[in-house]
């Protein structure tokens, strides 16, 4: 299982790809294209999303990767500090 970090913004998201290998990020927009490109990079057996809660920024984000069946956890971000 590989852990992708993404820290969400109104207008972008930045997700932080991480393995033994290798550590990149990429920021995509915020927006149903943006997620479905970052959605073509990953895949639902092998990646697991994490992120903080953002109040409205992030719904659209978690709601689309629970669509394509993608494992999210969803953090307060006063308990990850």
């Amino acid at each position: 299982m590989t852990y992708i970090g993404i820290d969400v913004s109104k207008a972008t998201f930045v997700v932080s790809y991480s393995s033994a290998r290798t550590g990149r990020t990429k920021t995509f927009k915020n927006t149903v294209k943006g997620v479905h490109e970052f959605i073509q990079t990953i895949s639902a057996a092998e990646h697991h999303c994490v992120l903080e809660a953002t109040g409205n920024y992030s719904a659209l984000l978690v709601y689309l990767l629970s669509e394509a069946g993608i494992t999210v956890s969803l953090e307060n971000p006063l308990k990850i500090k």
